[in-house]
């Protein structure tokens, strides 16, 4: 073998070693990314023990998951918060039951604000342009004034059911957190 022959081999050795370090991990994200099942917003979360939900007073809960990002995983990093209602079991409108727990986005849908519990109101509020919602979710109109509701719409409703932890017997709540986006009057999937 000539020397040119072997020098040529090494640095095609070289510059394949060189793609593969670029391009396997290239090639690992690309496939990861479409491997993911579901969008990013929509998950399924246990959240709370019904026990610890007092009746007629909201709780705000935040929603944890671990956030991936390049060679980092962050654990329990909060995607957002929701407040869950707790009616009496027993509360019927009409000839129906109501649920006995609601899920509602804690983000206000006029621009994204933190949607805060006022305790001597007992209705939700929006510290930003002070939208209100009653603990049903609806919009409230201002008492004072000239001053509008500026929310479009309602507080979004999240769907959440109770489960039994199998080995605890406890009744826990899930909710099947997602984002909306805001200043519509219609819920639309943050895509």
């Amino acid at each position: 073998m000539r020397r040119r022959t072997l020098l040529k081999w090494i640095s095609g050795c070289l510059a394949t070693l060189c793609a593969s370090v670029v391009g396997i991990p290239g090639v690992s994200f690309v496939l990861q990314a479409l491997r993911k099942s579901g969008s990013d917003g929509d998950r399924v979360r246990r959240v709370a023990r019904l026990k610890d939900l007092p009746v007629g007073k909201p709780v705000a809960v935040p929603i944890l998951s671990a956030r991936e990002d390049a060679w980092t995983v962050h654990p329990d990093e909060v995607l957002g918060r929701v407040w869950l209602v707790r009616r009496k079991p027993d509360a019927k409108v009409g000839a129906e039951s109501i649920p006995q727990i609601v899920a509602f986005s804690a983000t206000c849908p006029h621009l994204g604000c933190a949607i805060q519990h006022d305790a001597k109101e007992n209705r939700f509020q929006c510290p930003c342009h002070r939208a209100l919602f009653g603990l049903d979710g609806e919009r409230v109109a201002a008492k004072t004034g000239v001053q509008k509701n500026p929310s479009p719409r309602a507080m979004d409703l999240l769907d959440c059911r109770l489960v039994t932890d199998e080995t605890t017997q406890e009744v826990w709540v899930e909710v099947t957190f997602q984002k909306f986006e805001q200043g519509l009057t219609k819920k639309v999937l943050k895509a």
